[in-house]
């Protein structure tokens, strides 16, 4: 019988031990697991300071704790109502805020920079955070349309040519197969490559880009015969119309992207074609967002300033001659709805009430109407 009970014994203190060891692995694993995503959650605040630190100042500045943890999932995403938010697919990371315009490609070392697209009357000031990119540009139609559309995209990225950057993007051609580098067999800076664009075309030509890619690099096709169809790699950018609006297309997506602005090219050429696991390319969520925060800015910025030139309009003097245009640009600004676009003649509508407020806040400016005294 005492045989009997210190086998129960120890079967019993095997059992237990069993538990606490079962209890002490689960409890490492969930503890390890649960600093892993705090610490990612702190980057990503970290983050989302610099990025309104260089938004507020336009000083640039690199960021260089993503290569801590793997963050390739992480995207920015503006919902209708409340403030756009960094999320992370696939991990336990917590969404955290970034009230600051943000153009972001993730990246193990990312450099944050700050631009602008001026209105006249309104300015749309973003961030942007990129990693090291080659930004290879493959022009089948070697025309004036195609390399207005490549120096839109290339003004409007950053230039990481200073010693201090530890981030390089970098712009080359692509010609068949072949990667054609135009600074002396290296890929160009910024600077560089807008100069070689600004020369003109003549003694350019290329076929269509069948070279292999490596990773970082993103591929900007411009062409007449862009379609839904395009299946290369990267995008497929269609020259504007009349209206000065477009269609871009990414590889396998087999939709079509209005763009009425280079920033929005440069939305859709950052991210690229590149799917998520639920379809959804990168190109895509960075152009909606840019897209959502802008529009929302602009149109509280039109209500705000139209109200202004309204009041000033009954108050200035009539000799100035300036009532009757700030009227005029009330009225302009009116127009500018507060949605977004997807279609072409959606567009066409806003670039048509955009130029019309830009082409009266340039002869306010004419007139010097909006000097201090006026409000504005």
């Amino acid at each position: 019988m005492q045989a009997v009970y210190r086998i129960f014994q120890m079967i019993f203190g095997i059992i237990v031990s069993f538990a606490i060891l079962y209890f002490l692995i689960t409890y490492t694993g969930n503890y390890g697991k649960i600093q892993r995503e705090l610490q990612r959650g702190e980057i990503l605040k970290a983050f989302a300071d610099e990025a309104r630190s260089v938004y507020i100042t336009g000083i640039p500045t690199n960021f260089t704790y993503f290569s801590k943890y793997d963050f390739s999932s992480c995207f920015l995403n503006a919902p209708e109502k409340g403030i756009p938010e960094i999320e992370c697919q696939g991990t336990g990371a917590p969404k955290v805020p970034v009230d600051a315009p943000l153009l972001f490609l993730p990246g193990d070392k990312v450099y944050i920079g700050r631009d602008s697209l001026d209105y006249g009357w309104w300015t749309f000031s973003f961030a942007e955070a990129v990693p090291s990119t080659l930004f290879v540009f493959n022009p089948i139609d070697s025309t004036d349309d195609s390399w207005d559309i490549m120096k839109a995209v290339v003004e409007y990225l950053p230039d990481t040519s200073d010693e201090w950057s530890v981030v390089n993007v970098t712009f080359a051609f692509c010609d068949g197969p072949e990667i054609r580098y135009a600074c002396g067999g290296r890929p160009c800076s910024k600077t560089d490559f807008l100069s070689i664009l600004n020369s003109g075309y003549e003694g350019y030509s290329f076929s269509k880009c069948t070279a292999n890619l490596a990773k970082g690099m993103r591929l900007v096709t411009t062409s007449v015969h862009c379609s839904e169809f395009f299946a290369e790699s990267g995008a497929c950018v269609s020259p504007p119309n009349s209206k000065g609006v477009g269609n871009t297309y990414l590889a396998g997506s087999g939709k079509a992207y209005v763009w009425k602005d280079p920033v929005d090219l440069v939305a859709l050429v950052m991210g690229g074609s590149e799917k998520d696991e639920f379809g959804i390319t990168m190109g895509e969520k960075i152009y909606k967002y840019k897209n959502s925060v802008q529009m929302r800015r602009m149109s509280l910025a039109a209500k705000v300033i139209s109200m202004m030139s309204k009041l000033i309009a009954g108050k200035v003097s009539e000799e100035s001659g300036c009532g009757p245009i700030y009227a005029g640009l009330s009225n302009a600004l009116e127009k500018i709805p507060g949605k977004d676009y997807e279609s072409i003649l959606d567009m066409q509508n806003l670039n048509d009430g955009l130029n019309e407020a830009r082409e009266v806040w340039q002869e306010l400016a004419g007139r010097g109407c909006e000097r201090v005294e006026y409000g504005i």
